[in-house]
């Protein structure tokens, strides 16, 4: 089993469904974060993206 449980990006309800909300119809994300590797090849592409984005 991997990463079941899921949350709701409008109400931020959790969920074990996969497709859509069932309280409110929004779209679902998965709550946990990346699993960390000292070995990455793309932490820099992923750094440049996130100090773009702010």
């Amino acid at each position: 089993m991997r990463w079941l449980l899921r949350r709701c990006s409008v109400c931020g309800r959790y969920t074990l469904s996969t497709d859509r909300c069932p309280y409110c119809g929004g779209a679902l994300r998965v709550p946990h974060p990346p699993r960390f590797s000292p070995d990455d090849k793309y932490v820099k592409y992923r750094y440049m993206l996130r100090t773009m984005s702010n």
